[in-house]
């Protein structure tokens, strides 16, 4: 059984994390939303990060789908787990977010070690019309 950290007040972790939820909602309702993201980075990682970057960010659905010209239902879908955007929106929807999307390819040589490349995703329709 691994010993658990103790604060300088003589609080462990779960003792801290025990107070803090009985003393604030707002911690109750984060301890929540982390705990469902966890769950939803099992079936669809990206759903995931979309979901914890707009909380991080104090974003609503509808306020993150205003600004990727897309709808709230759109958002709330794509966060759901159940639908994947397209490369051009979830571009926008990262862009909103502050981030930038990649595309990398990963080769295994002879030596079994893999080779990646990783570069930002170019415009839709410029770099990528055949």
């Amino acid at each position: 059984m691994s010993e658990e950290w103790i604060s300088p007040i003589g609080e462990t972790v779960t003792e801290s994390s025990e107070r803090h939820a009985r003393e604030s909602q707002e911690y109750r309702e984060a301890k929540a939303e982390y705990a469902a993201i966890k769950e939803l980075r099992k079936r669809n990682w990206i759903a995931a990060h979309i979901r914890e970057r707009r909380y991080e960010l104090d974003l609503t659905q509808k306020e993150v789908a205003e600004k990727a010209g897309t709808s709230h239902s759109f958002i709330s879908k794509v966060e759901g787990g159940d639908h994947l955007p397209t490369i051009a929106v979830l571009k926008r929807i990262l862009a909103v977010l502050d981030e930038d999307l990649l595309i990398g390819i990963e080769r295994v040589e002879g030596d079994g070690d893999p080779e990646r490349l990783v570069a930002l995703v170019p415009e839709i329709g410029s770099e990528l019309a055949v």
